[in-house]
């Protein structure tokens, strides 16, 4: 048998049998059946996504869209958010989730409010930029606590500053 998925190259030659041996092995789970989840990433503009079958997460890079310390978007951010906008506006999506994180340098006293701060003026650029009504936000603001890569190397800290946008499809 050929098994065959989207955005990924067939699987060739996947046996089946008749058989009616079984292979007992208590350690083992019950078997279930998961969700598949798309993820990428976007190294040129830094940012990810995942998607499920019935919702998206877009990753922004806070590097990308803020200067250091700062709640203040910068320039870069308006194509991006643009683009997660119209996302937005084809969706079906009546909340929007929208989450600031932080590395660990720094405490969580900065780190918290910074990352809360940073999700809240997402949040206003997309309200401004949504062609359509109905949809209300969920901002939090996590500091540190839930981190994505190592944070000690650098390139784990850049990927743990982000803002994640997380809609119904």
């Amino acid at each position: 048998m050929t098994v065959v998925v989207p955005l990924a190259p067939p699987i060739m030659d996947v046996p089946i049998s008749d058989s009616t041996e079984r292979m007992e092995n208590i350690s083992l789970a019950d078997a279930q059946i998961l969700n598949l989840t798309m993820i990428s990433d976007n190294l040129e503009d830094q940012t990810g996504r995942t998607e499920s079958g019935e919702e998206v997460s877009i990753i922004l890079s806070s590097d990308v869209l803020f200067e250091t310390n700062s709640s203040e978007l910068n320039s870069e951010a308006e194509e991006i958010l643009e683009q997660v906008a119209l996302e937005i506006d084809d969706s079906s999506a009546t909340t929007v989730k929208i989450d600031g994180h932080a590395d660990n340098t720094g405490s969580d006293a900065t780190n918290v409010p910074l990352s809360e701060e940073r999700a809240e003026s997402v949040k206003e650029a997309l309200a401004d930029l949504l062609t359509r009504s109905g949809v209300d936000f969920e901002v939090a603001g996590h500091g540190s606590s839930d981190p994505i890569a190592d944070n000690s190397t650098e390139e784990g800290r850049e990927r743990n500053r982000r803002v994640s946008v997380t809609f119904e499809k």
